[in-house]
């Protein structure tokens, strides 16, 4: 099979490496190849541009981009028009892809189109449930609550599990961990793995950590994996700089070795709460791009688990409310109040049976193949 993969992010690219990864195992000889990262190309796909270009976040910051962002529309589109694949796998960032869906269908390609983790439509513009009705094949969502939205809304969805829940199975804290961080009361700092997310949480994060040190605990800040070279250098001299521990291997590794975490709102949250991890979820943005959000979005909370328990098992410091002592105080409610720990382990334990059991990735190349025969 002749495949284009496309993702925009950190996150979007560790789900196309889990994805070619089935799809390899399945189809073995098949050729992926698209917009990747360091995942999706160590899985077996060919990158033929890179997913920074798509690194964007914003409302204010993408305006400026738009004459590039559809050049590289344009280039994509002609590049799928001359090699024909036999399915375009679309992974998230919806202001992208279905313009890329749509170019492609007006084009007169023929092959599958596919929504890997489908826009938002459930929380806000939901008008884009026709553009997902009339350019994709099928859909692949990432929760049960966005499948029954999307089948409600007559667009062809398929869901059995979140790739997570497989992909964490194996999360386990290492040696070289136990090592480092011997008796240290840990709490994981996530300030996320977009230099937007980067700019706007780091000062709220080293203020936070300042705070816990003097409490007795060990802050360590994650530096992302998937950071490029030049953002990762400068943020851990500027947590080194600061007097502070950081982690570069692995965040789930921190998150699972630590007594709680804060970080930005995110598919982070999600992974805490798989690994049973209470967090403080942050998010700070600017101004004028927050009075917008406020004004669109629907939804009661940001932070999926707690849009699957339907209360706030995680609380949500959005904008001035992200204050280093706000965060300190709602991680020592969690700690030191054993009735409010069992109340939100057990909401806890609750959205992750939501979640599936399957492996998800392998679910999708599954569809993705049989549906192309």
């Amino acid at each position: 099979m002749n495949i284009f993969v496309s993702c925009g992010e950190v996150s979007g690219d560790i789900y196309a490496g889990l994805l070619i990864r089935e799809i390899l195992k399945i189809s073995p000889d098949s050729k992926i190849w698209g917009m990747l990262g360091h995942e999706g190309e160590s899985s077996g796909g060919r990158p033929v541009w890179s997913y920074e270009e798509l690194k964007l976040m914003g409302i204010l910051e993408i305006i400026p981009a738009i004459p590039r962002i559809l050049k590289l529309k344009n280039n994509i589109t002609r590049e799928i028009m001359k090699s024909k694949p036999d399915a375009a796998i679309l992974i998230d960032c919806p202001d992208f892809h279905l313009m890329l869906a749509k170019s492609l269908r007006k084009s007169g390609f023929n092959g599958k189109i596919i929504s890997l983790i489908p826009p938002t439509v459930w929380a806000w513009r939901s008008g884009r449930v026709k553009n997902l009705r009339r350019d994709f094949d099928f859909c692949l969502p990432l929760f049960s609550f966005e499948h029954e939205f999307l089948l409600s809304k007559g667009v062809n969805s398929l869901w059995k599990s979140h790739p997570l829940v497989h992909d964490l199975e194996g999360v386990k804290i290492s040696d070289e961990f136990k090592k480092r961080f011997e008796g240290g009361k840990i709490i994981a700092l996530m300030p996320g793995s977009r230099r937007y997310d980067i700019k706007f949480h780091l000062e709220i994060l080293l203020g936070t950590a300042e705070i816990l040190k003097l409490k007795g605990y060990l802050p360590v800040f994650s530096i992302a994996q998937g950071l490029s070279y030049d953002l990762s250098d400068e943020l851990r001299e500027r947590v080194k700089s600061s007097g502070f521990e950081s982690w570069e291997s692995s965040g789930r590794e921190l998150m699972l070795g630590s007594c709680a975490v804060a970080g930005v709102s995110g598919t982070v949250a999600v992974e805490a709460m798989l690994l049973g991890r209470f967090m403080a979820v942050i998010y700070n943005m600017r101004r004028l791009n927050y009075a917008i959000l406020k004004r669109l979005v629907h939804v009661r909370n940001i932070s999926i688990p707690n849009m699957l328990t339907d209360k706030r098992v995680y609380p949500e410091l959005l904008c001035d409310d992200a204050k280093p002592e706000r965060i300190v105080n709602e991680l020592e409610r969690y700690m030191n109040d054993e009735k409010v720990k069992t109340e939100i382990d057990n909401a806890l334990k609750i959205a992750r049976l939501s979640m599936g059991t399957c492996n998800a990735a392998e679910f999708w190349a599954e569809c993705i193949i049989n549906k192309n025969k």
